[in-house]
């Protein structure tokens, strides 16, 4: 295979062979396809999973306060200044 050196260093131009123009296509070009495959709705889908229990679950108007406020903060106690 010979290259035509000579001929590369006296253009201005680059080869168009190492750096092609951008040709811009008419067409956009489409997407390639998704290499997942789509899932198929199943004949037997699982049953609904139990509902997770809240974070925080509602407390027990039996039990005492966990957190109970100083009567200064309390609202219900008249703040005495």
């Amino acid at each position: 295979m010979l290259l035509t050196i000579a001929a590369s260093e006296t253009s201005p131009e680059l080869p168009p062979d190492i750096y092609p123009e951008p040709n811009p296509s008419p067409e956009p070009i489409p997407p390639p396809p998704d290499p997942t495959p789509t899932p198929s709705p199943s004949p037997n889908p699982l049953p609904n999973p139990e509902p997770l229990p809240s974070p925080l679950p509602n407390p027990d108007p039996t039990s005492p306060d966990p957190n109970p406020l100083p009567p200064e903060i309390d609202p219900g106690v008249p703040s005495r200044l």
